[in-house]
């Protein structure tokens, strides 16, 4: 009864912050309840209707589930002293605390509490493409993610996805406004949002390391054409990743895929090709057998075959129950929208954010893309870049469309529909 008691106060916090912070939005104010009422909705569904709804996700829910158990049963005394584990860990451990408070049987309390970050991830998003866009685009944006299926599966099941992409997205907007206005507070707390997504998943260290490779070719390129501020902001924004990656390695969150404390440096190239790139693959849903990596060629004739399969997959020819359509729906999706990134490049490549973000996202998809082995996994670990994507499409078919002006002589956003309009 506690557990049930607490769910529906973070409910109500949900809705109360909220309020809060779209006080003098409605239109974002609308399409965060969306949100909230769409993932709510599964919730009610999976915990009280119909428990054990066979998502795509339940193996990896189960796992998530069997080890904050193991933790609960610890005891609290013993928790809090516990040396914080990183990745998969950090969520368990989490989970386990509060069953160490409530009880076991209390999940719908950590569904609640993930609702509540995936309703902020939205909001995030909203203020990036803001940032980037126009408000128009930017309502776009977080409505789609409002409404897009699995994200909403993924933020309200019990899963790490919505706190990595909620610090994630974090970090990028941070990131994004310390570009925009130099503040130089701003990039020290979107180390902060990287680091803490990387603690839960190393997916998001690719992203700040492509945020410091970013940055150093700013320098190169801001010496070279004698703009100092630039320089003097890069070599700040380098000195701040510098650290938060010091840091990350010296604790070893988040790298215990790669080794764990002081693994950055020490991973042998060829030896971390071998294992990422061997063919570690098994079951009905794995994809490419056969195809293993041993050394740096082979890391680049791969990679756009494997991101290919990541982010599409299951391929029309994979299908073969329900549950494959579903992931076929989603493929097209990310089809639509890396279209979308592909036609708005024009633009992106004009403003030094949005070419950061998009080199992020890269260095995302080629982590995941080797560390993916079969799309069942490969649909939710791509629901964490989907929010990062999504602000990189002012250009986004059907909906919008990119037209030279010869008024401003440039490209402008003309829409092409009022679906999804919020």
């Amino acid at each position: 009864m506690l557990g049930f008691f607490i769910t529906w106060l973070i409910v109500l916090l949900a809705v109360a912050l909220v309020f809060l912070f779209t006080n003098n939005d409605r239109k974002l104010q609308k399409v965060l309840f969306v949100a909230l009422g769409v993932r709510l909705a599964l919730m009610i569904i999976d915990a009280y209707i119909w428990p054990g709804l066979p998502y795509l996700t339940a193996a990896d829910a189960s796992r998530f589930q069997r080890r904050a158990v193991e933790f609960s049963q610890l005891g609290l005394s013993e928790l809090i002293t516990w040396p914080l584990p990183g990745g998969a860990g950090l969520f368990a451990y989490f989970m386990g605390t509060v069953y160490a408070f409530l009880g076991t049987e209390e999940s719908t309390v950590i569904r609640a509490i993930n609702i509540l970050a995936g309703i902020f991830s939205i909001y995030n998003v909203y203020h990036i493409s803001r940032m980037l866009w126009t408000r128009k685009i930017a309502l776009q944006n977080a409505f789609i993610l409002a409404l897009f299926p699995l994200l909403a599966v993924y933020a309200q099941n019990l899963l790490r996805e919505a706190f990595v992409v909620y610090f994630l997205t974090l970090g990028v907007r941070y990131y994004v406004s310390w570009i925009k206005h130099k503040r130089i507070h701003h990039i020290a707390l979107a180390v902060v949002g990287f680091g803490l997504s990387t603690a839960l998943h190393m997916g998001a260290l690719m992203a700040l390391l492509g945020l410091g490779v970013y940055q150093i070719w700013l320098i190169m390129t801001s010496l070279a054409k004698g703009r100092i501020i630039m320089f003097l902001s890069s070599a700040v924004a380098i000195l701040i990743v510098g650290v938060g990656l010091h840091y990350l390695n010296t604790t070893g969150w988040g790298l215990s895929t790669i080794g764990g404390e002081g693994a950055i440096g020490e991973f042998g190239v060829e030896e971390l090709i071998e294992e990422r790139g061997g063919d570690r693959r098994k079951g009905r849903a794995s994809y490419l057998q056969g195809l293993s990596a041993s050394n740096p060629v082979d890391v680049l004739w791969q990679t756009p075959i494997r991101g290919a399969f990541f982010l599409f997959s299951p391929m029309p020819w994979m299908v073969g129950n329900l549950w494959d359509l579903v992931g076929l729906f989603d493929g097209l999706m990310y089809f639509l929208v890396l279209f979308g990134i592909y036609k708005s490049f024009p633009v992106i490549r004009k403003d030094p954010a949005a070419l950061a973000m998009l080199v992020m996202l890269l260095g995302m998809i080629v982590a995941f893309a080797w560390g993916v082995t079969n799309y069942g996994t490969g649909m939710r670990h791509r629901a964490k870049i989907i929010s990062i994507a999504i602000c990189l499409t002012p250009y986004l078919f059907p909906l919008r469309k990119l037209v030279q002006s010869k008024v401003k002589k440039g490209l402008e956003v003309v829409y092409t529909t009022k679906f999804l309009q919020p």
